[in-house]
C-alpha cells in the first residue's frame, strides 16, 4: 500500500549512504488513494509473492528473493503515484521528484542485487537464479540510462509543459515494464507465472507483442536486403534500424534476450562503420533475430494470432510473459 511522503529515509530501505534531498516535494504532501483496479492489482501480486517465497527451503534464497520482491511491490507504489499524477498537470513537478526517489532506490535494490543477491546463489550452486538476477541488473539499469541520460527527464523543468508531460509518461512506461519483467522473471524461477493474468494488463502485453513482432519483422527484412546488397547506403540504413530497435521496441524482449542483441547490434555496426566484411556477422545476427521471433509468437497473448503460439514451449519465460 502507498504511504505517506515525508522524507527520503522513510521510503529507503535497502541503502545506507545519504539520502537524497527532494527540493521540489513538500512534507506535507501525502499519496493519493489507490484506485480499485491498482489495489486489485498489487493485493493480487503480493499474494502470489506469498505463495512463492513459502515455496522456497533455502533461508539465504528466500531472504533475497523476499527483500528483492518487497523493493518492487514498493516501486509500484511510487508508479502507481505517478499513474495517477497524470491525470493532473499541476503535479508534474512532484512527479519528477517521485522519479528522482524512484532511481535512488532502484540504484540501492541494484547494489543489493549485485553484492548479496548474486553471491547468494552462487553460493547455493543455484545457477538460474545467479543468471536471473544478473539479466535483471543489466536490464534495469540499462532502463535507468535511458530515462535519466538517454530521455534526459533530468533538467527538463524549463521545458514546455507538453514536453514535461511526454517526458513522465514516457519513462513512467519505461519504468514500470521494468519492475514488471523483474517481478515476473524472478517469480518464474521458483514457479510458472502466468503474467498478463498477474498485472491484469492482458491487452497492453497483446499490443506490445504485436508491435514487437511487427518491428523484429521489418528489421530481418532490412538485414537479409544488406546481406544481398552490400551497398554503403544500404548497410548504414541496416545500422541506423539496428539501433532504432535497440532505443525502441528491445524493451518488450525478455531481459535475457537484450545483451545478447546489443552484443551482436554492436558488432555488426563496428564492422559497417569501419568498411569491413560485414556479411558473417549480419548471417549471425539474422539468426538471433529468427530465434528471437519464434520466441515472441510463443508467447500466451499471442495465441489468437499464431495459433501454435503458447503450447509449444511453456517452460520458455518469454511464453509467460
Amino acid at each position: 500500500m502507498s504511504t505517506p511522503l515525508a522524507s527520503v529515509a522513510q521510503v529507503t530501505h535497502i541503502a545506507t549512504e545519504p539520502e537524497p534531498q527532494l527540493p521540489l516535494l513538500c512534507n506535507e504532501v501525502q499519496f493519493d488513494t489507490q484506485t480499485e483496479v491498482q489495489r486489485a492489482v498489487q493485493a493480487n501480486l503480493q499474494n502470489e509473492i506469498d505463495t512463492v517465497i513459502s515455496l522456497i527451503e533455502n533461508p539465504q534464497l528466500r531472504e533475497v528473493a523476499q527483500t528483492i520482491l518487497s523493493e518492487l511491490v514498493r516501486f509500484f507504489d511510487w508508479l502507481d503515484r505517478i499513474e495517477n499524477n497524470l491525470h493532473k498537470l499541476d503535479t508534474l513537478l512532484e512527479s519528477l521528484s517521485l522519479l528522482e526517489v524512484l532511481e535512488f532506490e532502484v540504484r540501492s535494490l541494484i547494489d543489493y542485487i549485485e553484492n548479496k543477491g548474486m553471491k547468494a546463489a552462487a553460493a547455493a550452486g543455484h545457477d538460474r537464479l545467479n543468471d536471473v538476477l544478473d539479466g535483471i541488473s543489466y536490464g534495469i539499469t540499462h532502463d535507468l540510462r535511458r530515462v535519466f541520460e538517454r530521455e534526459l527527464v533530468r533538467g527538463v523543468t524549463e521545458q514546455s509543459t507538453p514536453i514535461v508531460y511526454g517526458k513522465i509518461l514516457h519513462a513512467h512506461g519505461l519504468l514500470t515494464n521494468c519492475a514488471q519483467q523483474s517481478t515476473i522473471t524472478l517469480l518464474a524461477v521458483f514457479k510458472p507465472i502466468d503474467a498478463s493474468v498477474l498485472f491484469n494488463d492482458i491487452e497492453q502485453r497483446l499490443q506490445q507483442s504485436l508491435v514487437l513482432c511487427k518491428d523484429l519483422s521489418s528489421l530481418m527484412r532490412f538485414v537479409r536486403l544488406s546481406q544481398a546488397n552490400s551497398d554503403p547506403d544500404v548497410l548504414r540504413t541496416v545500422a541506423a534500424r539496428i539501433l532504432e530497435f535497440r532505443d525502441g521496441s528491445m524493451q518488450y524482449l525478455m531481459y535475457k534476450d537484450w545483451r545478447g542483441y546489443e552484443t551482436l547490434a554492436l558488432e555488426v555496426i563496428s564492422a559497417i562503420e569501419n568498411n569491413l566484411d560485414a556479411k558473417p556477422l549480419l548471417h549471425k545476427f539474422i539468426c538471433f533475430l529468427e530465434l528471437l521471433y519464434g520466441h515472441v509468437k510463443m508467447r500466451a497473448v499471442l495465441a489468437e494470432n499464431f495459433p501454435y503460439s503458447g503450447g509449444e514451449d511453456d517452460s520458455q519465460p518469454d511464453a509467460q510473459f
